[in-house]
């Protein structure tokens, strides 16, 4: 994260030692899901985490899923006879994504549909779906946030504040300086590309505030990945023909692309045996200026 001294441009806070501060923003329009328009409707999106429903009667009565509101102080939950994924133009393929994962690893984003009048029913509009990472459960202290770059915070000192997490059905926003994803992540997974999504790509995150030093931390607990995941191809490369002697190293980016680094002098490596937990594959390629094996384990619904 950018630490580097600022110029005062727009906001100027003391010292710049800002903790867990609300800073309220205006609501947006039909969007907007702050507290006072009340939970789970048919006229506003809101986010939601779901369980099935294994009751034995006639479907759609049935057989679809239970879903609540995150971050309400009351929970209510209702049922839904299933998930209607046209508002969000995901292809099969990535509604998938959301329909096999395991109870609690997603989160949606969305509002009732119409009243089938038939059974008494309804289904759930998806506009967005998000994939967290698999075998991690959400914290009972844990709160639901989206986070932000703040540009117009600019400090005379370091370390500076400038993200912001939004405090998900609230328009309350909190600024911190980092983000830290190890509660998120398991053995070998690679917390670049996860904390990249926190801050570059729409994920919601399950986190809560600790502060360490003078500085204010998002240690976040389960990260959400918007989808799809990844939202892009690798670009394509061409790919260098090393000298004798010589191997191809390579990094690998925030997308968990590859792409080379160049030709190194070949050396005997140390033989690593990757270990992943379940439900994560490995992956390894040759990096670094010894060009020996480097690895991380990627959600097997990443590379599905």
């Amino acid at each position: 994260m950018n630490k580097h001294l600022g110029v005062v441009v727009a906001v100027l806070l003391a010292g710049c030692g800002v903790s867990d501060v609300d800073v309220t923003e205006p609501t947006e329009g039909a969007d907007a899901t702050a507290e006072e328009t009340g939970e789970l409707s048919t006229r506003s999106n809101s986010y939601i985490v779901f369980r099935r429903d294994y009751r034995r009667c006639i479907s759609p009565m049935c057989g679809g899923y239970w879903v609540r509101d995150v971050n309400r102080k009351t929970l209510r939950e209702e049922y839904v006879s299933g998930f209607d994924f046209t508002p969000s133009g995901l292809t099969e393929e990535t509604q998938a994504k959301v329909t096999d994962a395991r109870e609690g690893e997603v989160v949606l984003r969305g509002r009732l549909g119409p009243l089938e009048t038939r059974f008494n029913t309804r289904t759930f509009l998806v506009a967005e779906a998000f994939r967290g990472m698999p075998g991690v459960t959400v914290a009972s202290t844990d709160t639901f946030y989206t986070v932000e770059g703040a540009p117009e915070i600019r400090c005379i000192t370091a370390p500076c504040p400038d993200l912001r997490a939004k405090r998900i059905h609230s328009s309350a926003t909190t600024p911190f300086h980092d983000v830290d994803v190890a509660r998120a992540a398991k053995v070998n997974v690679d917390r670049a590309w996860m904390k990249d999504r926190v801050t570059g790509h729409g994920a919601v995150v399950a986190a809560r505030f600790v502060t360490r030093g003078r500085e204010q931390v998002l240690d976040v607990g389960q990260v959400f990945m918007r989808l799809p995941e990844p939202f892009q191809s690798c670009p394509r490369v061409s790919i260098q023909q090393c000298a004798a002697g010589y191997t191809l190293s390579w990094v690998r980016d925030t997308n968990r692309c590859l792409m080379p680094a160049g030709c190194v002098p070949t050396v005997t490596c140390p033989q690593i045996r990757p270990y992943c937990e379940a439900d994560y594959a490995a992956m390894s390629w040759n990096a670094g200026t010894r060009a020996c094996a480097r690895f991380a384990c990627d959600p097997q619904w990443v590379m599905n």
